[in-house]
Formats: structure tokens, sequence, C-alpha cells
């Protein structure tokens, strides 16, 4: 929360979504994207990898992974090198993501580390706490920086993903984007005022964003405060209205892609979506109607939802163990 609040006054400083870039080279499709797209200063590494430059030091997404996982043990001390850790990536992830991210669990000072599949860790934690007796699941995961969406074979134990595909540029992170682009071409037309013309108000739009997007899954309607955005703005554009619906239609491209590999996924598994047991959500993203609405009409059934989306995989981390 320290640095959420920070990311406001900060963007540059304030790391998020390394994610996205972690284990991916310099010139790599999602590294290229993440250089567009996000406000950090970023460098090549000797090695040919991504790295962030801060006013604190230069610092790989393996570092930062490996920060996030000494933050959790500052509050829960222990001694790491007992502590067998399962850690759960996406199912896109290819080899080089895969060891990059046991290489921070590593870092911070764990010795004992199973790398598993954020889809197979979701079916578990419903198949456990139900004892559901089913043959085939999908696991349709939309975060914030990524989409995955994989069929789960769940005759056998453990329970394996036999068909997979992911874009590690679609998720949540998208949609606060697209819609900090539309209330910027708004502010421009009707006040002349370029919230585009500096990176880092930008971001801090983007942020605003992002609390109306979350505000907007309870809510029918928000307004985004521009005060907290840019001091400069135009007093008679400090707030800026915003309903689900135009939140619908900005986000129903990017949501839409995600079908686009559910069919690339059904096709290459063999399977119809009506042949699909169970949908279990995942990802904090599944928490927007529009995208529970669009799996339901997509599968022709009700999605699974009763763990929190944002635990689900942690909840079926800890049941596979390592």
């Amino acid at each position: 929360m320290t640095a959420r609040k920070r990311r406001a006054i900060d963007p540059k400083n304030t790391i998020y979504s390394a994610k996205r870039i972690i284990g991916q080279r310099w010139l790599s499709y999602p590294a290229t994207q993440f250089r567009k797209s996000y406000p950090f200063d970023l460098v090549e590494t000797d090695g040919g990898t991504c790295a962030f430059k801060t006013r604190a030091g230069v610092f790989t997404p393996v570092d930062i992974g490996a920060k996030l996982v000494e933050k959790v043990f500052a509050a829960r001390p222990t001694l790491r090198s007992s502590v067998a850790a399962t850690v759960a990536v996406p199912a896109a992830f290819d080899p080089g993501a895969r060891e990059a991210t046991r290489k921070a669990a590593e870092k911070a000072g764990l010795t004992h580390v199973n790398v598993v599949e954020e889809p197979v860790a979701t079916a578990m934690a419903y198949i456990t706490a139900h004892n559901e007796r089913l043959r085939y699941a999908a696991v349709y995961d939309l975060g914030g920086g990524t989409f995955d969406l994989a069929v789960i074979d769940c005759s056998s134990r453990p329970a394996r993903v036999i068909r997979h595909a992911g874009d590690s540029y679609l998720g949540g992170d998208d949609i606060d984007r697209a819609l900090a682009g539309w209330v910027a071409d708004h502010v421009l037309q009707r006040h002349g005022w370029d919230l585009n013309a500096d990176p880092e108000v930008f971001d801090r739009l983007v942020l605003q964003c992002e609390h109306a997007k979350i505000q907007l899954c309870s809510e029918q309607e928000t307004t985004i405060d521009l005060s907290e955005v840019d001091a400069a703005a135009p007093a008679a554009a400090e707030r800026i209205p915003l309903g689900r619906a135009r939140l619908a239609t900005l986000a129903q491209p990017l949501v839409s892609r995600t079908f686009l590999l559910c069919d690339q996924v059904l096709r290459e598994a063999g399977l119809q979506a009506s042949q699909v047991d169970a949908v279990y959500l995942a990802g904090g993203t599944t928490l927007m109607p529009l995208v529970r609405e669009g799996v339901a009409s997509y599968f022709g059934s009700l999605p699974r939802c009763e763990f929190d989306p944002m635990e689900v995989v942690a909840i079926g981390a800890s049941l596979i163990g390592v």
C-alpha cells in the first residue's frame, strides 16, 4: 500500500508490473512494449536483459522480485533456508521467465523453490476445497499484466495443463491505460489541456483510472479527480464523471481478445466450450462485471468465483506444496 501511494508522486522510482519483463531480452516484444508504455528509465544489462534505473540504483526484475519476497519475510521472521516455497507463474511464461522467477526467490534466501503453473494452482484450490469430481476445467486468469487460459485435465492427480495460451500484454493495466487515454482525449478536446504531455502526469492519471475501475466493479457511477493528477489542470476539468457503461465500451476490445485465445486453446484441446465442466476465475480483473458476463456467455455457464480471484492461486499453490 505504501508503494501504491508513492507511485502517485514518484512514478519513475516506484516499480510495478516488473513481472511483464522478467526473464525477457532487451529487444523482445514484451520489453519493447514495456518501454513504450511505462514511465520508468530502463537500461540494458550486460546480459542483454532489462533493468530499472532508479535514484536508489539499478535493479533487474529479479532484484525487484527478491525484494518483494524479503518484504514478506521481514513481517514474518523465520530462517529462510529452512522454508520450502512454492512459486506460481503464468502458464504462458517461457523457460527464461520461469527460471528468472526461481532466481528471484532464491536471491531472497529461499533454497527450496518449486515453480508451478498458476492455472493448476487455481484448479487445485477448488478441487480440494469442494472434493470435486470432474474431467475438464478451464482457468480464466486475467490479472493486472497478463492473461492466461488453460484447460486442465482434473481426472488425474496432480491435475495437469493439457493446453494453454496467454498474452503478457493483456490485463487490467491495459484497461487502465485505455481509460486514461480516453480521459486525456476528453480533457484535451473540452479544455485544451494535454495530460499526455508529461509522462509522470499521465501515469498519475493511469493510477486514478485504476481506482475508478475498481469502484465501478461495485458501483454504477464514479468520478476521476484530476486535481490528484495535475495541480495545474483547469478548474472546470477537475472531476470527470465516469459510468460503468463507458468503462465497458473502452474495455470491451481488450476483453474480446481474451476469447480469441480461448478459441485457440479449446481448438488445440479438441474440445467445445460446452464440454468444460467448470470455469474457475483468477486475477483481479475478473472482478469486473463485463469480464464475468463475457465468460458466462462464452462457456454457457456461470464461472466459479467462490474464492477471492486475487488469492486463489496462492491458496492452490499452498495445497500443492513442494
